[in-house]
């Protein structure tokens, strides 16, 4: 990846404005407008810089009305997440009334924050209506009018635990090129080193996929890894019955789900209510290591597909 540095100019990270005093790839020592000096990664710090900028034009473009923001761009230093503390009790709850955690002074923007610094691209979070639930995306991926159609990553709170990790839906009816269930399923099929990916995040995190059609009562399929073999786990949550299949028998019970329903499905973990609280500030931390090692099928899901239907 290239780099913008330049011995002796200045630039600016979360930390502040720094002078580049160093510059021998991989590696770099920067010096702060208040004398402290740090040896840090090339990388790394290109990538802060190219988001700041990206943070700041995504400020300055004007609203519907062709309105520049009140406060014009927005600092460098960026503030999304500067307010959040941690989860409180009263945050697991039926609803969202008195809770600010979605916003993106608060947790919402700290997730969308740490995974921009953390991968190649710009994320933003998005508040979901009356939900506790925020979505976390690329702007140039998701318009909140179409958002059903769009692959995201998700935080959501219930009265008994967080939950978090990537989230795609089917449509009831005809798709066309703009559901990006079309690049997901077709990626999940075909893609031999995006599935061993998947089923190593799965693994490692204790992911599992979980499928809900609300024509159907909602959740009606739990899916988790099998650690000793390369099949997967079914598990009929009406039912309570277990079958074990392979991915393509996976791929094709997906397929198979009736378009007349349409379904949500989730690729997650969840953590009960006395950890997200005891986490604190780096329950953040916890949560953007998940979208990180899940960005792979975020990628596939957000390319763009041809006009087929199906």
């Amino acid at each position: 990846m290239k780099h913008p540095f330049q011995v002796g100019e200045t630039y600016e990270n979360r930390d502040g404005k720094y002078q580049v005093v160093m510059l021998e790839e991989p590696r770099m020592i920067i010096q702060y407008l208040d004398g402290q000096s740090l040896e840090t990664s090339v990388r790394l710090q290109a990538r802060i810089w190219r988001n700041i900028q990206a943070e700041e034009r995504l400020e300055s473009q004007p609203d519907r009305e062709g309105h520049i923001k009140p406060n014009g761009p927005k600092s460098s230093k960026d503030r999304r997440g500067h307010s959040f503390q941690g989860l409180s009790a009263n945050d697991f709850q039926n609803g969202v009334a008195g809770t600010s955690w979605r916003a993106r002074a608060n947790l919402g923007g700290l997730l969308a924050r740490q995974l921009s610094d953390a991968t190649p691209y710009f994320f933003q979070s998005y508040v979901i209506y009356r939900r506790a639930e925020v979505h976390i995306a690329r702007p140039e991926c998701y318009e909140k009018t179409i958002r059903r159609q769009e692959a995201k990553f998700v935080f959501s709170l219930s009265e008994e635990c967080a939950g978090y990790g990537f989230y795609i839906e089917k449509n009831k009816g005809p798709m066309d090129n703009t559901w990006h269930w079309l690049n997901f399923l077709g990626a999940i099929e075909k893609d031999v080193a995006l599935q061993q990916k998947i089923k190593a995040a799965m693994i490692q995190m204790q992911l599992r996929w979980e499928v809900y059609v609300w024509e159907k009562g909602g959740l009606i399929a739990q899916v988790r890894p099998l650690s000793d073999s390369d099949s997967l786990q079914w598990d009929e949550e009406n039912q309570g019955e277990s079958t074990n299949i392979s991915w393509p028998d996976f791929v094709d019970r997906l397929k198979a789900i009736e378009t007349e329903d349409g379904c949500d499905l989730h690729l997650c973990t969840h953590m009960n209510k006395e950890q997200a609280m005891a986490a604190g500030i780096g329950l953040a931390n916890s949560v953007t290591q998940v979208y990180q090692a899940l960005l792979p099928v975020y990628e596939a899901s957000t390319r763009r597909v041809g006009s087929e239907q199906t």
